[in-house]
C-alpha cells in the first residue's frame, strides 16, 4: 500500500475511534468506503503522472458546498432530505482535480448564522485547545477536524466571520478572501452580499497553497518589509477584554521591535456601523427561508429563527438606508487605508468561551465573537486570523481593502507574523 493510501486508512481510524458523539459533532457525513474509492482514484492518478499540485492533501468539506452524490443541508434539518447534489461546487471540483482527497463533510452553525458554532442537530464539538470551549462558528467542524490533524485543510464560508473565528477559536489559519475572488457556484447562500469561500489549515504554506487552486490563481506578493500598519483606534479596540487586549499589546510590541511602524487610525465610524451587519444579513436570509418559516418553527434551531425574523421588524426604509450607510462605510475604509499596507487588528473581543456559557447567554456571547470579525465583512475587506504560539489562540488579524488578498497574504509570512 502506498503511503498515501496508509494515510488514509490510519486517519480513518483515528476518526473511528473518537466517541460517537465528538463524531457526529465534527462530521456531517463520513463514509469511509467513499472515501477509500476516492483515495485510490486519486492515488491511480499520481500514479499515471498527472500534475497534483494536491495529492497527499486531505480536506473537509463545510456542509455548504455541493458535493456530487451528496446533500447538502446547511447544518440543518430543513434540508436533510432534499436531493443529493448531482455535481461539485466549482470550488470543491477545483481541488479534487489538482488531487486533494475530500475527507468527509463537516459541521457548522445552522446556515451559517452563528459566532460561536452551537448546533442543537448534530452537536457541537469543543475546541480543540480547550474541552468544553466553543468552537467557533460557522465553520465549526472544519476548524476542530483541522486542528486535531485528522485534515490538512478545511474549507468553509464567511460571511460575518465564520472561517477566522473558529480558526482563533482553534489556533490555526483562517483566511477570508475579496469578494469575488473565489466563485461560489455550488456553495449555499446565507447573505449574497456577504458570503465567501475560504480555507482554514494549520500552517501558513498548506492555506496558501488551497486558497490558490480555490481562487485557480496565485495569490501572493513578495512582500520584502519593512511595512505600515494602521492600528485602528475605536473600532475594533473598544471594550476587548483584558486577556486579549494583553495579546493585542504584545503582538504590537514584537512588529514595531522589527522595524514596522504602526499608526493609529481612527476607526470609530466604522465599529458605529456593526449594526447594519444584523440587517443586511437577516433581510437576505429572510428572503431565502420567507416560504419555509414555519417548518423551522418546529425543527430548526430557535436561536437561527429568530435572527432570520428580525427582519419582519424592519421597514423599508430602514433597508434601504443600510444598505446606502454600507455602501458608504466601505468607501470610508477604503479611503482610510490608502496610505498603509494592512490594518492590525484583534480577531476576537474576547476569548472563546464555554459551550454552557453561549447555550446561557447566546445573544450577547454571540454578538462579542462576532463584533471584529464582521466588521471586515462590513467594510468589503479581506483578512486573515494568524496563529499564535503552538496550543493557543489565533488572537491577531491583518486586514486589507478589497483586492488587496496578495499583498495581505505576503505581509503574513514576515517575521513576527506568527510566533
Amino acid at each position: 500500500m502506498s503511503p498515501f493510501l496508509t494515510r488514509v486508512e490510519g486517519t480513518i481510524e483515528r476518526v473511528a475511534a473518537l466517541p460517537d458523539t465528538q463524531r457526529r459533532a465534527i462530521f456531517t457525513e463520513f463514509s469511509p468506503d467513499r472515501i477509500r474509492a476516492e483515495a485510490k482514484r486519486q492515488q491511480a492518478r499520481h500514479d499515471a503522472g498527472e500534475n497534483l499540485p494536491l495529492f497527499g492533501m486531505l480536506i473537509s468539506v463545510k456542509d455548504l458546498f455541493d458535493e456530487a452524490g451528496q446533500i447538502t443541508s446547511a447544518g440543518s434539518r430543513l434540508l436533510a432530505d432534499q436531493p443529493a447534489g448531482e455535481v461539485d461546487a466549482v470550488t470543491v471540483a477545483r481541488l479534487r482535480q489538482a488531487g486533494a482527497l475530500m475527507f468527509g463533510r463537516t459541521s457548522m452553525s445552522e446556515f451559517a448564522y452563528s459566532g460561536v458554532g452551537l448546533n442543537p442537530h448534530h452537536g457541537t464539538p469543543s475546541s480543540a485547545l480547550v474541552d468544553g470551549v466553543i468552537p467557533g462558528g460557522s465553520s465549526s467542524g472544519g476548524a476542530v477536524a483541522v486542528a486535531l490533524g485528522l485534515t490538512d485543510a478545511a474549507i468553509g464560508t464567511d460571511t460575518g466571520g465564520s472561517l477566522r473565528i473558529p480558526a482563533a477559536a482553534n489556533g490555526i489559519w483562517g483566511i477570508k478572501p475579496s469578494q469575488g475572488l473565489i466563485d461560489d457556484q455550488g456553495v449555499h447562500p446565507l447573505a449574497p452580499s456577504y458570503d465567501t469561500p475560504g480555507p482554514m489549515a494549520r500552517d501558513r504554506q498548506t492555506v496558501m497553497a488551497v486558497l490558490d487552486v480555490m481562487a485557480g490563481q496565485t495569490v501572493n506578493a513578495d512582500i520584502q518589509g519593512p511595512c505600515t500598519f494602521a492600528v485602528p483606534e475605536g473600532g475594533f479596540v473598544n471594550g476587548l477584554s483584558p486577556q486579549v487586549q494583553a495579546l493585542f499589546a504584545e503582538r504590537q510590541q514584537r512588529l514595531r521591535a522589527l522595524g514596522h511602524q504602526l499608526q493609529p487610525v481612527n476607526a470609530s465610524r466604522i465599529g458605529a456601523a456593526v449594526g447594519l451587519n444584523r440587517i443586511i444579513v437577516s433581510v437576505e436570509a429572510h428572503n431565502l427561508y420567507a416560504s419555509r418559516l414555519t417548518e423551522l418553527q418546529a425543527i430548526g434551531d430557535p436561536r437561527v429563527l429568530a435572527r432570520i425574523k428580525f427582519a419582519e421588524t424592519l421597514s423599508a426604509d430602514q433597508i434601504t438606508d443600510a444598505y446606502a450607510a454600507r455602501a458608504e462605510i466601505c468607501q470610508h475604509f477604503d479611503d482610510l487605508m490608502q496610505c498603509f499596507d494592512a490594518m492590525l487588528a484583534p480577531t476576537l473581543q474576547i476569548l472563546p468561551p464555554t459551550i454552557a456559557e453561549v447555550e446561557a447567554d447566546f445573544d450577547r456571547l454571540n454578538a462579542a465573537m462576532l463584533r471584529n470579525t464582521s466588521l471586515v465583512n462590513l467594510v468589503d475587506g479581506c483578512a486573515i486570523a494568524l496563529p499564535s504560539s503552538a496550543g493557543s489562540w489565533s488572537m491577531t488579524m491583518l486586514v486589507g481593502r478589497k483586492g488587496t488578498d496578495a499583498s495581505v497574504l505576503g505581509i503574513s509570512g514576515l517575521p513576527g507574523m506568527t510566533d
